[in-house]
């Protein structure tokens, strides 16, 4: 018998960082999705945050919130058109712990998963 994995709900709240951004008002998307944009994203590497992409479409300055109020700047890697998701690089040191991400290829039929 298998023995169901730990949920660390507080480990994962903690890779979570508020986003900020500010686009230009002559951008394409400008008119439509606004020039301040303010959503989350979660930290899943040293530094990479992965994010909603319109969030950071054609942003000329992005910034990551911590939860306890510390800001750091972030630059907009890009973002994938088909999944909409985009990426972030901290251009400081966050100082949280990256969400360990699993992969569904090892999931099983009946396996717990947490989207």
């Amino acid at each position: 018998m298998q023995t169901a994995a730990f949920f660390d709900l507080d480990r994962t709240l903690s890779a979570v960082v508020g986003l900020h951004s500010i686009i230009p008002p002559d951008a394409f998307s400008a008119e439509t999705l606004g020039t301040e944009r303010a959503g989350n994203g979660v930290l899943i590497d040293d530094g990479l945050v992965l994010t909603i992409g319109y969030l950071i479409t054609e942003a000329e300055s992005v910034w990551l919130h911590r939860g306890d109020g510390r800001v750091v700047e972030g630059h907009a890697l890009g973002f994938d058109f088909e999944s909409g998701f985009g990426l972030v690089q901290a251009l400081g040191d966050l100082d949280l712990a990256p969400l360990p991400l699993g992969s569904s290829a090892a999931a099983q039929v009946g396996d717990r998963v947490v989207v």
